[in-house]
């Protein structure tokens, strides 16, 4: 479920697009730092604008060249920040972690076995994030439980399968100056209700195709795993009704350094992304793994 809050690069000046990869290369950085190379993998967008949210109260961290590993002779420029970015690097680790043993759990033996060995790299990683989170650790892993369990009963209602999800999401903000926690909270708690619903009409095909569950396949009238136009305008509105109260709350945080790019990922990433989703020319790198996501194709989803 990672890989759809991304912003429309095409839409950003210079100086915001350096912004963002430096963030990004941050955390990448941090992840390494912090859980091992291994670590490095889990890095995405989604993260990326977790740490950019967070951050956008103060000024912009320090930047400075850094070794990367995806480029053997020579730097990216990295964003500074040890206490935001480790925060948000055992966000990541958790979230990873307990997304591969939530699909050990509902998939088969023999399918679940990649899963199972990637799990198990990340164990001790997965560990030492919980001490670092130990509330989130805990949430996370309750709320998966609490959506399985919707899922094993083939719940119809997308509110509440979303809400589940949502409010794991909403959980990064936990740890947040206590002012500014009651907006965050509401940005990511929409943005995550953004993702579990554009997550779910991005696997429609796929689930209908294996039988798997699928909250819009129990809530409307879909067909060769395709939604009715009635069904795509309403779950279109539910989404823009997410992404609205998401602005909305990001409009009550303080302006910072990082507002341009934050109203950039809202305002036009998220849209653009759920256009490309229900066009059927959009993927979010299903593989989970950050590096995975191609940044080149990061630019404009819609010309996929």
């Amino acid at each position: 479920m990672f890989g759809y809050v991304r912003p429309r690069r095409d839409l950003l000046g210079q100086a915001e697009q350096e912004d963002y990869q430096a963030a990004y290369c941050g955390l990448c950085r941090a992840l390494g730092k912090h859980y091992g190379f291994a670590a490095r993998f889990l890095v995405n967008y989604d993260m990326t604008f977790l740490y950019l949210l967070r951050a956008s109260a103060g000024a912009s961290a320090q930047t400075a060249p850094c070794w990367c590993p995806a480029r053997v002779c020579g730097k990216k420029n990295c964003v500074l920040d040890p206490q935001g970015l480790s925060s948000v690097a055992a966000y990541t680790v958790i979230l990873c972690v307990e997304k591969l043993r939530d699909n050990i759990r509902d998939e088969s033996f023999f399918r679940a076995l990649p899963h199972r060995l990637i799990a198990w790299i990340y164990r001790r990683a997965y560990r030492k994030a919980a001490r670092v989170q130990p509330g989130f650790a805990a949430l996370t892993a309750s709320q998966l439980q609490a959506l399985h369990e919707l899922e094993a009963a083939q719940s119809p209602s997308i509110d509440a399968t979303a809400d589940a999800f949502a409010r794991i999401v909403a959980g990064c903000a936990g740890d947040s100056a206590p002012a500014l926690r009651r907006p965050m909270e509401q940005v990511l708690y929409q943005t995550g209700r953004f993702l579990y619903l554009t997550d779910a009409l991005d696997d429609l095909r796929e689930d209908c195709a294996r039988g798997a569950y699928n909250p819009l396949r129990f809530r409307f009238s879909v067909r060769e795993g395709e939604m009715t136009p009635d069904d795509l305008a309403y779950l279109s509105q539910l989404t823009d009704s997410s992404v609205n109260l998401a602005g909305a709350a990001l409009s009550l945080l303080p302006a910072g350094a990082h507002t341009t790019v934050l109203e950039n990922i809202v305002f036009m990433g998220l849209p653009s992304v759920f256009s490309a989703v229900k066009a059927g020319r959009f993927q979010a790198g299903k593989r989970m793994w950050g590096r995975g996501q191609q940044q080149k194709n990061d630019e404009n989803p819609k010309a996929r």
